[in-house]
């Protein structure tokens, strides 16, 4: 049996930083590639110094989205280092990069001239608009992407104004994007024996994950409403207080909305009432139907209500603070929260790898690197480096 993670044998130069980038090559880390992160030896990702939170110095951002990576420290500016890193791309699989478009190009360490060195290497260039965009130059960012791929607008209350999502949708969901589209570039590798250029926008992603909502827009030309915790689809869905916290419950049958009267809330008569007996009907009348459910949910615990829901086959769930998130039951039972040791900031715990494959497991969570904790090893390795070639790399100022 293959025991070792799926992508054991994979070599990753990984130039991102901040987190579209590093959140893809963590998940190549976490499937088994061996992900090289060059890093500027002045102060490296720029993320390592965005603190507070931090602990021992480093920072809990970098923390998240680099465990299993080794840090190489490059200077990409110096003749000497970009010969490096020529050299490494020469002996890598893959490549990642979310610079704007000109800064690898500038280098020269774009994909046609590294493709040259390498024609089986997988380039993946991740932006805030694409590079055949005439916006190519433009920076990209999370919130800018959510906002003009209209995520933004689609979330909140609609007495309010727009607000962007709480977690960075933008960049994750494009980091898996992207993953997707270079393990399918790797599958058309072992086929042709050539690698290709990998185009990744935030803005395109954006756009696609608001799925039946740009559906709606297409083909009505109106804007879906902004609908808070509800829905313009199924009715009820929201979020509903309780007489100890706050309960989200999204009813998308009939059949479960009699349940949750019946069973749940004993209370048959909304079942039988013909403003709510269909979902078309409940569509109408949603103010009304929330205001009983209000009374109803507010009268008890809200463990009580979940215990119920549960057992009816009602769909609902605790709305958690981060901390009870990650203190709760659920995850722990899945081994989401894992331990990790490093060098500065010690023992901490850390949100696992959520993918599961039952012949070849993932790694476990390991702790991301110190700034250039790897250079001498990485460059030895793969490179066959001596003592005095990093000496004299010191001395033109190409390492940390």
């Amino acid at each position: 049996m293959f025991a070792a993670p799926p992508l054991t044998g994979l070599r990753v130069l990984d130039f991102s930083r901040v987190l579209a980038g590093p959140y893809l090559t963590m998940v190549l880390a976490d499937l088994g590639a061996d992900v090289i992160k060059i890093e500027n030896p002045d102060g490296g990702d720029d993320s390592r110094v965005w603190q507070p939170p931090g602990q021992g110095g480093e920072s809990a951002y970098f923390l998240a989205v680099n465990r299993n990576k080794r840090s190489v420290a490059l200077n990409i500016a110096n003749d000497e280092g970009r010969a490096i890193c020529r050299e490494l791309a020469a002996n890598s699989d893959i490549l990642v990069q979310n610079f704007r478009p000109d800064v690898m190009e500038r280098h020269r360490l774009h994909y046609a001239a590294l493709a040259a060195l390498n024609p089986r290497l997988i380039y993946c260039s991740i932006s805030g608009y694409g590079y055949d965009s005439p916006y190519r130059l433009n920076a990209g960012y999370d919130q800018i992407a959510q906002g003009e791929g209209g995520l933004m607008y689609l979330t909140g209350r609609p007495d309010a104004e727009p607000v962007r999502a709480g977690a960075s949708l933008a960049d994750t969901l494009t980091g898996l994007h992207a993953g997707m589209a270079i393990l399918a570039a790797v599958r058309v590798r072992e086929i042709t024996g050539r690698g290709q250029h990998v185009d990744l926008a935030l803005l395109d992603t954006v756009l696609a994950v608001t799925s039946f909502q740009a559906q709606a827009a297409l083909i009505t030309g109106q804007n879906p409403p902004r609908v808070g915790n509800g829905s313009v689809l199924v009715v009820p869905t929201g979020v509903y207080r309780c007489a100890d916290g706050l309960l989200s419950l999204i009813v998308g049958t009939d059949r479960q909305f009699r349940r949750l009267c019946v069973e749940v809330l004993e209370r048959p008569e909304l079942a039988e009432d013909p403003r709510f007996r269909t979902n078309k009907d409940r569509r109408g009348h949603v103010a009304d139907l929330n205001a009983a459910l209000e009374e109803s949910f507010g009268s008890r615990p809200r463990d009580v209500w979940i215990e119920r829901c549960h057992k009816a086959g009602v769909p609902s769930g605790s709305v958690r603070t981060l901390t009870e998130a990650v203190a709760a039951p659920e995850p722990r039972a899945r081994g989401m929260i894992q331990t990790v040791e490093h060098p500065a900031a010690g023992r901490y715990e850390t949100v696992a790898s959520p993918l599961r494959l039952s012949e070849t497991p993932v790694r476990v969570a390991g702790p991301a690197p110190t700034l250039g904790q790897h250079t001498e090893e990485v460059l030895r390795e793969v490179l066959g480096y001596d003592r005095d070639r990093f000496a004299a790399l010191r001395a033109a100022g190409a390492i940390g």
